[in-house]
């Protein structure tokens, strides 16, 4: 892969979040309180349809990139680029309403806008080892990006990204119809899930990190759909269980806890280490910001 896409797919290099002194990467999941125990209860995590999000149009708009520069780019391209290129063009509207689904993570462990948005009155926070996230995501066919804020770096990924795919196609072979349109599915795609990593730029503080899935039939086994106030909602059922460790704990990829900022936290943290005595969690640990900042 190339230089500028590889960045948003590395491991983290050093660890992160403040919850435990061993050097492995870690990867930090904000929820409520009743989002934890169904996540520990059912060794389940949600993954939300991209189209219910908040950042729903960055998909979209990052899309928009690759349409924008697969036809400047067929303009003078070969003959079997161009047919590609020009395929890849006019599938990117169908794929904008494309269902796709992610979760989100952050580098952080005790970030007081994530506890603003999920923790009030109590939330919990799971610290992710980063190589069994990896595991989780790849065995259900998703994969695990670095958010992409700057307007600049998306542009130059579509540029990139077209690049490194037009390497792979012999531009001196004429192309049938069925494989231009293999070839050009597979690029939009590939693409599609970094696009899903897309987020304004006000928001790059949040360091966020997502794992996104490839294009999901609407009928796909783990495909539900949970009910709000207002909306119902789609989403994906990431399977967490990594099997059992020689003490018969399972390993749902999470090995610290930590409990939002509460007047109960204490207590909340208390009972969170009783649902979770079961998995292979060896830290958990109140929040350090002040309950009154909330």
């Amino acid at each position: 892969m190339p230089n500028l896409i590889e960045s948003h797919l590395a491991l983290l290099p050093e660890s992160t979040g403040r919850a435990t002194a061993t050097l492995q990467p870690r990867l930090f999941h904000y929820t409520t309180l009743q989002g934890f125990l169904g996540i520990v209860g059912s060794k389940m995590m949600w993954a939300t349809n991209i189209h219910y999000l908040n950042d729903s149009e960055e998909f979209v708009y990052g899309l928009g990139y690759l349409k924008t520069e697969a036809e400047t780019r067929a303009k003078d391209a070969s003959a079997g680029h161009r047919a590609v290129l020009l395929r890849v063009a006019s599938l990117v509207d169908y794929f904008k309403q494309g269902y796709v689904y992610t979760a989100s993570f952050a580098e952080d462990d005790d970030l007081l806008g994530q506890w603003r948005g999920y923790g009030v009155g109590g939330g919990v926070c799971l610290g992710f080892l980063v190589r069994e996230l990896q595991k989780i995501a790849e065995r259900s066919g998703f994969r695990l990006i670095k958010c992409i804020y700057e307007q600049s770096q998306k542009a130059a990924l579509a540029k990139e990204f077209i690049d490194h795919s037009l390497t792979a196609i012999d531009a001196t072979t004429a192309l049938d119809n069925e494989r231009v349109e293999e070839l050009a599915n597979q690029i939009v795609t590939r693409y599609q899930q970094l696009a899903c990593a897309f987020k304004d730029p006000s928001f790059r503080e949040e360091c966020e990190w997502r794992i996104i899935s490839k294009f999901v039939p609407v009928d796909h086994e783990s495909v539900k759909v949970r009910g709000t106030a207002t909306m119902l909602v789609p989403y994906f059922e990431v399977d967490l269980d990594l099997g059992q460790d020689d003490r018969g704990r399972t390993n749902i990829g999470i090995d610290t806890l930590i409990a939002g900022p509460s007047l109960q936290k204490e207590r909340i943290l208390q009972a969170a280490s009783i649902a979770a005595k079961h998995l292979t969690i060896e830290a958990s640990r109140p929040s350090e910001i002040p309950y009154r900042s909330l």
